[in-house]
């Protein structure tokens, strides 16, 4: 018969496998937490991200993110004046000409947001044919402040400026006296 060496046993077997398990199960362990500290991290950061992003949205709705800021130091926003329509570029809303002045409109609220500060203006983009919309409009701001002098800006939007705003190919005259010289 042969025996077997003492080192070999299958009991030893076992008890080597069982070793590395036990081995093993410390580490298991610290992944495990580890791995549990990162999610919940991972679950501050971005609640703290979305919160950091709501409020600059909500912020930006009231700095007015598409304000055209003036040499001296007040502002311009924008509203854009088609045929059949007046739309406010910070909200997106859209208020047909003949609602434009009635009470609680939209434009109306807007108008007395942007006229609370001293400085600030109105600047129409007219497009083709929008003249009596802006026209309109600009009526409805003397209604609401008539003893009151207003800045009221316009540029007149025609067909070659919309092609050369999608085309990015703004002149370069105009595109030099916009970019800061160093």
């Amino acid at each position: 018969m042969r025996r077997a060496s003492p080192g070999r046993t299958s009991s030893t077997r076992t008890s080597g496998a069982a070793l590395q398990e036990e081995n093993n199960a410390p580490m298991m362990a610290i992944f495990g937490g580890v791995f549990g500290v990162l999610l919940v991290f991972l679950v501050v950061v971005n609640l703290y991200s979305d919160a950091a992003q709501r409020e600059r949205l909500e912020r930006g709705s009231e700095d007015g993110l598409y304000r055209i800021e003036r040499l001296d130091g007040g502002s311009g926003y924008v509203v854009i004046t088609f045929p059949d329509e007046l739309r406010i570029i910070e909200t997106g809303l859209s208020i047909n000409p003949a609602e434009v002045c009635t009470a609680g409109s939209p434009f109306v609220d807007y108008a007395r947001r942007v006229y609370q500060d001293n400085g600030n203006q109105l600047v129409f983009f007219m497009l083709e044919g929008s003249v009596p919309t802006m026209a309109l409009a600009r009526e409805c701001l003397r209604q609401m402040w008539p003893q009151q002098v207003l800045a009221i800006g316009w540029v007149i939007a025609d067909n070659e400026l919309l092609k050369s705003v999608a085309l990015n190919d703004i002149p370069d005259y105009i595109q030099g006296y916009a970019e800061p010289s160093p």
